[in-house]
């Protein structure tokens, strides 16, 4: 079964390092910087950029959710 999860590496100008946004089912759920280093990453939650704010819920597994994460974290430089 496919990952409703993406991830996507950028660099945001309101950030010195790289990012990470991940998304999920198409919507953008949450980005985590890395300006404070490594040891003190930061997750910003984009509660108010959901295409349909009305009908859309995230649901989905924890366990999927943290494992995007520590893979998203280990990739970053």
């Amino acid at each position: 079964m496919k990952s409703k999860f993406n991830v996507d590496y950028f660099s945001d100008s309101e950030y010195e390092k790289l990012t990470i946004e991940i998304s999920f089912d198409g919507q953008i759920l949450c980005q985590i910087n890395q300006d404070k280093g490594k040891e003190n990453l930061e997750i910003e939650f984009f509660h108010q950029y959901y295409l349909d704010k009305n009908d859309y819920m995230f649901k989905f597994s924890l366990k999927d959710f943290l494992s995007i994460i520590d893979k998203a974290i280990s990739e970053l430089e």
